[in-house]
């Protein structure tokens, strides 16, 4: 019991620290000429119970420059962050801010993405025709002598990035609990008939209806989540498959083969694992699982150009 009331107490300081670093990024990345909101985390926890008691991780921040240049919005964070960090990590998605005050923060070109890239396209439009809206979406948490303020995503939004979110760590890295349980918070705050068949409609535009069946499922065989509050009906099929790996495989993946790193020899059929792994999708998300080996491939050789 001494333990369990230890390691509560050390995620409410954790998440006092977050919130603190979280609201000085932001302030700090608008003054040098960034539009953005922050990106899960934070945001995530400002819909449980108590805010404080979300067991954090780093910080995600989706930025933009405020003025529009002749370059691409891609170059200008990248150079900005490399003022200060010149050896930083890049990926297709996001770069690594220099760490304060041990947090980690990620700085996001875009929210995320989809393998196929006809149907990711169309994503990155869904994303930035909310840009303006979720930099001026202000949400507010009590600090311990002020409250702290800092833009997030729309619910709106989110119920569509964190579906999108959840997919792609089901092809390349493995679920993690707080995910899913990030977004049965997000979805008890309910939604209205309207809004619901509007993110049906993006879903299916997306390629992603059957996922979103299947995390209903999980969420309502292993969460409880109501009926009422379900996105669109639960698969069972395509669901207990998702299940099964999500408790075989181990939080975000960590006893599944396909996404273990370490190192070269481990990478090649950690390589062939995934491939085996992804392909077993087909029949449930074929858009997705037969584009994913292509888009790793060519994330590779991005890396060898850009690293």
């Amino acid at each position: 019991m001494m333990a369990w009331m230890g390691l509560v107490n050390k995620i409410k300081n954790r998440n006092q620290l977050m919130f603190q670093e979280t609201t000085k990024f932001s302030n700090t990345f608008d003054k040098e000429g960034f539009n953005g909101c922050i990106l899960k985390g934070q945001g995530n926890a400002l819909n449980y119970p108590d805010p404080y008691y979300r067991t954090s991780g780093d910080i995600d921040i989706w930025l933009w420059p405020k003025k529009k240049a002749g370059e691409s919005n891609r170059k200008v964070i990248v150079d900005y962050v490399h003022q200060y960090f010149p050896q930083a990590k890049m990926t297709y998605l996001h770069i690594d801010f220099p760490t304060r005050a041990n947090v980690a923060v990620e700085v996001h070109f875009f929210p995320s993405y989809l393998n196929n890239p006809i149907k990711n396209r169309y994503l990155q439009k869904y994303f930035n025709n909310f840009k303006e809206k979720i930099s001026r979406h202000l949400v507010y948490v009590k600090g311990i002598n002020a409250t702290i303020t800092f833009p997030a995503p729309t619910d709106s939004f989110n119920r569509i990035y964190q579906l999108c979110h959840i997919m792609h760590h089901y092809f390349d890295e493995g679920i993690g609990l707080r995910q899913l349980i990030d977004y049965y918070y997000l979805l008890r705050k309910g939604f209205s008939e309207e809004e619901r068949m509007e993110d049906v409609k993006i879903l299916k535009r997306l390629g992603m209806y059957r996922f979103a069946q299947s995390v209903m499922y999980v969420l309502n065989e292993t969460l409880g989540l109501k009926s009422s509050y379900l996105l669109v009906p639960p698969n069972k099929e395509s669901g207990t498959l998702l299940l099964r790996d999500i408790l075989q495989g181990g939080n975000f993946g960590k006893y599944n083969a396909a996404f273990q790193h370490n190192g070269r020899t481990i990478n090649i059929k950690r390589f062939l694992y995934k491939t085996l792994h992804n392909l077993s999708l087909v029949r449930s998300y074929p858009s997705e699982a037969l584009w994913e080996p292509w888009f790793r491939t060519w994330h590779f050789l991005w890396r060898l150009r850009y690293r």
